[in-house]
């Protein structure tokens, strides 16, 4: 366009700007109190989209709070025997005048998930189980208060939340728990929100992080799942808060505001189209658009002629400047025409000659690197490459003209990444992968990469590789040594624990039960006090082979304390499981070790129990089995107790 070819010059944009200064300095200055007006306005804008965000999260965050408090206090005194509790589930429920006003249904739910009573009774609930519920499951595992993701009700299949507590008896042992469930399109939740808008066509959501749109304010929808129409909300759900101008989908603009919740993975959006909130500004803009292009369409054709003429000597610059950049003019740019095409021209025989200086000591530098630096064409060609480079790729001498993807693979998590996949992607600042070149070399290695003028003809990719074997070794060490027992190499009570807790949750889906074994050893004090600490290490190191030799692969050995150790013995039932903890008590009682003249042993009281999806946690468990290493203490040691899971109250 001529508009833009005139626009192209360095003369004609300065006489431009000369006198457009003095024909419109009245309508720059118009112009710049748009802007500040603009500026003003929009900030105002998000203010608000903000504040409200702001106050509809507090509010929302209140309402939950001051119910949990409330459920959380009533539950605590709850406190009584299950058999207590089951007699009097519909007095107690009934009783709680203050609970029926915060809920729209409140119930009492024994340990299995069977609903004891409730309030109203018109729902209908009583007699349902619900242990299959996320909240149960919630409560159960971590025998705290629990706010509860969104969830279909059984009631008329409404969306609900429930805020539950679990409740103890005066042991400490869970019996059950107080629900409050909240329908979501009540009047006294959310409600009071649905209706709010911002402006005429602004409206409010609430969002799940778990990607579920619990109500939209600008549909009217409750409970469906977060659609990509705002690219903003994927950050929203990893917890991103603050106002953003985003653009949607289909092209609609709109100032949203996110506010993250305290009191669950929740948050408000507060949505106001761009286009509604800056309105007034937008007819501004069009009116001084308008004056600016009938200036512009006075002004141009009276200096175009003027300055035509000088257009040759930059245009003969622009064409050797070019010349320079494919390689085929060595010689510096010729100087000459206007005193500022002059200058421009001296000046880039300057920066040219710099450039090439510099450009070698670059070179220097890298070569001396241990780091391998790569530049590639988008066909893989390397075009250049330091020493460090050319050794990861397995050539000894200069690899220029190789192609790195013919003479590497490069894998990440196990998944091949070929030449499109670095190709099409963004830029990696650090990605750990495990190459391999044709002489089956193979480094772990950190790489970075960095696209040049992507999308163009002439993109280049540029590798940085990194050997980052010892820095992953070193983790594997750290690794290792925070999860085993330094002197005899097993497993220490952390990942003992963490084992445990795994096989607790999968113990309803198992058929045959897995085992629990402790091993607490008898007299092995005398041991240390009689043969030194370095007797009793070798010991324990022997017995810790006893048991890897006695268990299968599939089990779990730790040492636990000073001279106790576990077993984790998976779907192996209580039969066999009792027989193998025979056979390690026979083998414990046999172990001797010679000292000085003298023969040293121990002998092992053992407790056993079962693994059951009814246990609450993994002290229950362990204080099972400890109590029958207890027992055989008291039998006389060396003998081997098996305590039985107490049936379901």
């Amino acid at each position: 366009m001529l508009i833009q070819r005139w626009f192209g010059s360095l003369v004609n944009r300065a006489v431009a700007l000369v006198t457009i200064v003095i024909l419109v300095t009245a309508l720059i200055v118009a112009g710049a109190g748009s802007l500040l007006s603009r500026a003003e306005l929009e900030q105002q804008a998000r203010n608000q989209v903000a504040t409200i965000a702001e106050l509809v999260a507090v509010e929302l965050d209140d309402k939950l709070g001051r119910r949990l408090e409330i459920l959380t206090e009533v539950a605590a005194s709850l406190t009584m025997s299950e058999t207590a509790l089951r007699g009097r589930a519909r007095v107690l429920v009934q009783q709680q005048v203050a609970l029926h006003h915060q809920f729209d249904g409140v119930y009492l739910i024994d340990p299995t998930g069977e609903v004891l009573a409730e309030y109203p009774e018109a729902y209908g609930q009583t007699g349902l189980n619900v242990s299959s519920r996320e909240y149960f499951s919630q409560i159960t595992s971590q025998l705290s208060p629990v706010i509860s993701e969104p969830y279909t009700s059984n009631y008329k299949d409404k969306p609900a939340v429930m805020i539950a507590a679990p409740i103890f008896n005066h042991k400490g042992r869970f019996i059950g728990m107080l629900g409050g469930a909240i329908l979501l399109e009540s009047d006294n939740f959310l409600e009071e929100f649905a209706g709010l808008t911002l402006g005429k066509t602004g409206y409010i959501e609430v969002v799940s992080r778990r990607g579920m749109i619990i109500s939209h304010g600008g549909t009217g929808e409750m409970m469906i799942p977060v659609g990509r129409e705002y690219s903003s909300l994927s950050e929203a759900l990893e917890g991103f808060e603050g106002t953003v101008l985003n653009q949607s989908s289909v092209g609609k603009t709109s100032i949203m505001s996110f506010q993250q919740m305290a009191q669950v993975p929740w948050f408000v959006v507060a949505v106001w189209p761009a286009r509604e909130a800056y309105a007034p500004l937008t007819r501004v803009a069009d009116t001084f658009i308008w004056i600016l292009l009938a200036v512009i369409v006075i002004l141009v054709p009276l200096a175009l002629w003027r300055f035509r003429r000088l257009m040759a000597p930059l245009q003969t610059l622009s064409e050797q400047i070019q010349e320079r950049y494919r390689g085929t003019r060595r010689n510096p740019v010729d100087v000459a025409g206007g005193r500022e095409i002059r200058r421009v021209a001296e000046v880039f025989n300057t920066v040219t000659e710099t450039l090439h200086q510099e450009q070698q000591r670059a070179e220097s530098i890298l070569g001396v690197l241990q780091e391998g630096v790569l530049m590639l064409d988008t066909d893989g060609m390397i075009r250049f490459a330091n020493g460090a480079a050319c050794r990861f790729i397995g050539v000894d001498e200069d690899c220029l003209g190789e192609n790195f993807f013919d003479r590497v693979t490069i894998e990440v998590d196990g998944k091949p990444w070929h030449r499109t996949d670095f190709l099409q992607g963004e830029d990696i600042d650090s990605l750990y992968a495990t190459l391999r070149n044709r002489r089956e070399l193979e480094f772990d290695i950190d790489l970075t990469l960095l696209h040049i003028r992507q999308g163009l003809h002439n993109e280049q990719m540029v590798f940085v590789l990194r050997d980052d074997t010892e820095r992953r070794r070193e983790e594997q060490r750290l690794s290792w040594e925070a999860t085993h027992d330094s002197l005899t190499q097993l497993l220490n009570r952390r990942a003992f624990t963490a084992t445990l807790v795994k096989l607790l949750g999968e113990a309803a889906r198992q058929d045959t039960p897995s085992v629990l074994m402790l091993i607490d050893l008898d007299h092995f004090k005398p041991v240390n006090d009689q043969g030194g600490h370095l007797l009793g290490d070798d010991l324990l190191r022997r017995l810790a082979d006893l048991l890897k030799d006695s268990v299968r692969h599939s089990d779990t050995v730790a040492r636990l304390g000073g001279d106790e150790f576990g077993v984790i013995l998976p779907s192996c039932g209580l039969g066999p499981a009792e027989l193998l903890a025979e056979k390690i008590r026979a083998g414990v009682e046999a172990l001797r070790i010679a000292h000085e003249g003298r023969s040293f042993g121990v002998t092992a009281s053992i407790g056993l129990t079962e693994l059951t999806a009814t246990n609450s946690g993994p002290r229950e468990v362990l204080a099972r089995a400890d109590e029958g290493c207890y027992v055989a203490k008291s039998r006389g040691r060396n003998a081997v107790v098996v305590v039985p899971v107490p049936p379901a109250s």
